[in-house]
């Protein structure tokens, strides 16, 4: 049944406008349309793992729980971890006494109740989340990292940016300005001593990639 939507035309539609369509169907009950949407809070989490090339595919075990006899825990003190690991969302530590910091601000499913639909959110926190996260500018030097080895000139590198992040070829506007941001973001770093400036504003290039609406909604 999932193979029978999926493969269908109708969720197969993009969500461009279409004026003609619009008038006829305002609402698109007929679906000539799909609904632009937010990646779930897993498929942003899987996402940028996977184009980091970091995302452990293989199947989740058991959590490395401390072991029974040095168990502590009380009603005022009770069990927390979150055992970061690169695996699938899908195998991420859920309590039920407090949530995923990542999959709630991304309106993952709440563990204590059946969830039918979930509702998406755009919240100021979301944005604060992407900009600062340790995960987040993690998965962009390492993505950095993969697109400077993929290719020797400047150019060839923003064009592989473009297409492994926007499954698209950057335009010539996009370029000039990504060209002039290495430039300047580089000058600024030079630092004795510090972390080569060209892959830290390599890195800071793929941040801005993986945090844009292109990248995290879909079309």
């Amino acid at each position: 049944l999932h193979r029978l939507i999926m493969a269908s035309a109708a969720y197969r539609r993009s969500s461009q406008f279409d004026l003609r369509s619009s008038q006829s169907d305002p609402e698109s009950r007929l679906l000539w349309r799909f609904n632009r949407r937010r990646l779930s809070a897993e498929e942003i989490r899987d996402s940028m793992l996977f184009l980091s090339g970091e995302l452990d595919q293989s199947f989740g075990g058991p959590h490395p729980f401390p072991a029974q006899g040095s168990w502590t825990f009380s009603q005022h003190a009770p069990f927390y971890g979150l055992y970061p690991t690169k695996r699938r969302s899908v195998f991420l530590m859920q309590q039920r006494l407090k949530r995923h910091p990542f999959l709630a601000l991304f309106d993952g499913a709440d563990p204590n109740v059946s969830t039918a639909h979930r509702e998406m959110t755009t919240v100021p926190t979301q944005s604060l989340f992407l900009m600062n996260s340790e995960f987040v500018h993690e998965q962009s030097a390492v993505l950095a990292d993969r697109v400077l080895s993929g290719s020797k000139t400047r150019s060839g590198r923003l064009q592989r940016a473009w297409r492994l992040t926007l499954g698209r070829e950057a335009t010539a506007s996009e370029t000039t300005e990504a060209k002039k941001f290495l430039v300047d973001f580089s000058r600024a770093l030079q630092v004795p001593g510090g972390q080569p400036a060209i892959r830290i504003a390599w890195s800071a290039l793929m941040r801005t990639l993986l945090t844009r609406n292109e990248f995290l909604f879909v079309d």
